[in-house]
């Protein structure tokens, strides 16, 4: 059976930076089976609704894209939430085999959706879930922007929040044919997206993550803002006591080096991020030399 898929995308004022929402469509476009666009739109930009399909509908024609304006309760980054009360709605109905909700100018790619789906069961056994680390592109190298550390492998990496550290733990797991070297938990899970299967998302809409509020405790000291909460999914949801989130991605062996596997790295398209490390880092961390054994 084709697997279908909801995707939200939050679109502030939709007409601005409109390259990388393209550029996330076009990588949307090549996951497989039928796929809804869920377009959310501020309530202060709604008389761009019709300019903006028709930059969509000019670039794909055979999306299949819905436009909602967010009501004005949901203000600023608020407006990342204005997805979920559909979302609950279409989970509830098992309207679709998969659930995505994204910032709009992340890359969601066939390689990421296939290691998702290829690697969720047997990392739930371990109370874990495939994740991904964000990078943006600098200067050529792959910048991980969020995580940006020597990760000290299976030991106490200092001042990752604050003076607070992390242990980047690995995990071994069965069914492993990518020549992984192990999966790892960095110590930030934040990825600007996340996709459900049905099982998880109908856990998800019961849980504290689902809720704007709520959800606050769950990250605990990474104290995430709203805009980041938004895309918790059940990352903070079910821990072990030796657990700070669920989250790992693939590690593997490049060139001698320990670095992440592709299919593990999303892009954020842009580059502010990497510019603002740049002001203080006169050489500058890429994946490859992230990890130190």
């Amino acid at each position: 059976m084709k697997p279908s898929f909801f995707i939200a995308l939050t679109t502030h004022n939709p007409l601005s930076r409109l390259d990388p929402l393209l550029d996330a469509l076009q990588a949307y476009e090549t996951l497989p089976g039928d796929k809804d666009f869920y377009f959310f739109i501020d309530w202060e930009h709604r008389a761009d609704v019709d300019d903006f399909r028709e930059v969509i509908n000019s670039n794909f024609s055979e999306l299949a894209a819905n436009y909602i304006v967010a009501s004005e309760e949901y203000i600023g980054f608020s407006l990342t939430w204005a997805h979920k009360p559909l979302l609950a709605e279409v989970i509830k109905e098992k309207i679709y085999t998969f659930y995505i909700y994204a910032e709009n100018d992340m890359i969601f790619s066939r390689e990421n959706f296939d290691y998702w789906f290829k690697y969720k069961d047997s990392l739930k056994q371990l109370n874990l879930e495939p994740g991904f680390c964000r990078y943006e592109i600098f200067n050529d190298e792959k910048i991980p922007f969020d995580n940006y550390k020597e990760w000290q492998l299976n030991k106490p990496t200092p001042d990752v929040w604050g003076t607070r550290p992390f242990v980047a733990s690995s995990y071994i797991t069965p069914g492993n044919e990518d020549s992984f070297v192990a999966f790892v938990s960095l110590g930030n899970p934040y990825a600007g997206l996340m996709i459900l299967d049905q099982e998880d998302a109908e856990v998800y809409i019961k849980s504290a993550s689902a809720d704007p509020t709520l959800s606050y405790p769950k990250t605990a000291h990474r104290n995430w803002p709203i805009a980041d909460r938004s895309s918790m999914g059940l990352a903070f949801e079910g821990l072990s006591p030796d657990q700070e989130h669920r989250r790992v991605v693939p590690l593997i062996f490049k060139g001698g080096v320990a670095t992440l596997a592709d299919c593990g790295l999303v892009l954020h398209r842009d580059t502010k991020y990497s510019q603002a490390l740049s002001e203080t880092n006169s050489s500058m961390l890429t994946v490859n030399s992230m990890f130190r054994l």
